[in-house]
């Protein structure tokens, strides 16, 4: 269905005059979502969304997202390696710059990152960059899709692509502790973005899949992106659409021991 983003401050004369597009980054843990949304991001004509541009290490293409802009670490030469902030601060200006077709711009940054890049966080805050700050509720479902994602041997798959899925047995102790792990991980986060002061939108993923075109709308918004009907879409694959009960395989020592804790919701 289309989306219709509501009329923002920003005009399209402006855009014209040279105006850099809003920087925004969306910020999140593993398995919350994150992929799903930069791609339906992208997929807005003047939003361009990238992938996780600083995941240490990685030099690799992303397959969703726009990908006309390399990792930062493909980016980075031999004389650069002794100290990061001048390239860091280069490719953020290359990445930052205006360009006359785009509204916003902005890339996948997930909880751990800036731990690595230090610098960033710093810069982000002086430029003012937005923040779409998602999350999953449902914390067991996203401990079930990391954990079925390993077992598979991939985290990602395209439509087309056959993707094997079977369910998988988790220590119910082990368990309770990734839950609580997550939740501080959230509230830490939030308290980061606090600390910076970083303009945020928070975003739930189960809101997200329920009503994609208002969620979405908002998103818009809050970049202020020029309005038009919008058809978002995505070429990634949901891997589990099976019941998270049904992925569970020791459910029965899994169900009490979330039942004792009053988290037996997330099961469905």
């Amino acid at each position: 269905s289309f989306v219709r983003v509501a009329p923002v401050k920003r005009a399209r004369d402006n855009r014209r005059a040279g105006v850099p597009p809003t920087p925004f980054i969306v910020f999140a843990s593993p398995r919350s979502g994150s992929s799903w949304l930069v791609d339906l991001l992208d997929s807005h004509p003047r939003i361009a969304a990238y992938a996780e541009l600083f995941l240490p290490g990685d030099r690799t293409t992303p397959d969703y997202g726009r990908k006309d802009l390399p990792r930062f670490e493909a980016t980075v030469t031999p004389r650069f390696r002794v100290s990061l902030v001048p390239a860091r601060l280069s490719y953020l200006r290359r990445l930052y710059g205006a360009r006359p077709d785009i509204d916003a711009v902005g890339f996948k940054l997930m909880y751990r990152h800036p731990e690595v890049h230090r610098g960033l966080l710093p810069y982000l805050a002086a430029r003012r960059t937005r923040v779409v700050h998602l999350v999953r509720e449902n914390a067991l479902e996203q401990v079930v899709s990391w954990e079925t994602s390993v077992a598979r041997g991939r985290f990602r798959a395209h439509v087309g692509e056959e993707v094997s899925t079977s369910a998988i047995a988790i220590d119910p102790g082990a368990l309770l502790a990734r839950l609580d792990k997550l939740q501080r991980d959230v509230a830490r986060a939030r308290r980061t973005l606090a600390r910076w002061r970083l303009p945020t939108l928070d975003l739930s993923y189960e809101r997200l899949r329920e009503s994609p075109g208002a969620e979405l709308a908002r998103v818009a918004g809050f970049l202020e992106v020029e309005p038009r009907d919008w058809d978002p879409r995505s070429s990634l694959l949901r891997l589990n659409p099976a019941s998270v009960r049904d992925l569970i395989e020791n459910i029965n020592e899994v169900e009490p021991a979330l039942a004792r804790r009053g988290q037996a919701w997330m099961l469905g």
